[in-house]
């Protein structure tokens, strides 16, 4: 029997994501089931569950491939010394939503599984600790030019992670409920508001 390679294991990884959101998207997370995950990819339950075994699985491959790429590219920045200020840094986060064509209202979705769901609120959990860890880093440099010694650069880089955190979050919750929004303009109006 040939050896399956990891890029063809990976594409079928991808090929069954994709399948999953164009499910999640028309009926929703709850409503969502393997079973149909099986129908809209074309493969067969094997094929599925021998790449994932649960919702959650699939939640965290989806997360890992589309989400966490573009927060270890700013966290890379951040360690090279690279100055990201935090608007920069929000931009960054969010530009996922344009790339991967995620959709903000399936991620409150499962937002809203996770409070009920433990595997999904446990993934939920360490994604969360591990974006507030890469804004820290991403935006040290920057936290870094902001005061005068490591221990308030520090503070500042957490204080200013979780509230870009609180932003993204809001972008999201707003583009699912209102419909769409240019990132740019959501940041530019954010910084009005919060200025005025």
């Amino acid at each position: 029997m040939p050896k399956v390679s990891e890029e063809y294991r990976e594409a079928r990884r991808d090929e069954i994501a994709r399948a999953a959101l164009r499910c999640l998207e028309r009926k929703g997370v709850r409503d969502t089931s393997i079973a149909d995950i099986v129908e809209e990819s074309g493969l067969s339950t094997g094929a599925i569950y021998s790449h994932f075994t649960n919702k959650g699985e699939l939640a965290r491959y989806i997360v890992g491939r589309f989400l966490l790429p573009r927060i270890d590219g700013l966290e890379a920045a951040g360690a090279r010394g690279e100055i990201l200020p935090p608007r920069a840094a929000l931009r960054g986060m969010l530009g996922v939503f344009d790339e991967a064509g995620l959709k903000a209202s399936l991620v409150l979705q499962f937002w809203g599984e996770a409070m009920v769901e433990p595997g999904l609120q446990e993934q939920l959990l360490v994604t969360a600790a591990r974006l507030r860890g890469s804004l820290e880093t991403a935006i040290g440099p920057w936290a870094a030019t902001q005061t005068a010694n490591e221990t308030d650069a520090a503070a500042l880089a957490a204080a200013a992670a979780r509230s870009i955190a609180a932003l993204a979050q809001g972008y999201i919750a707003n583009v699912a409920v209102f419909g769409p929004r240019e990132v740019d303009d959501y940041i530019s109006s954010a910084i009005a508001v919060l200025e005025s």
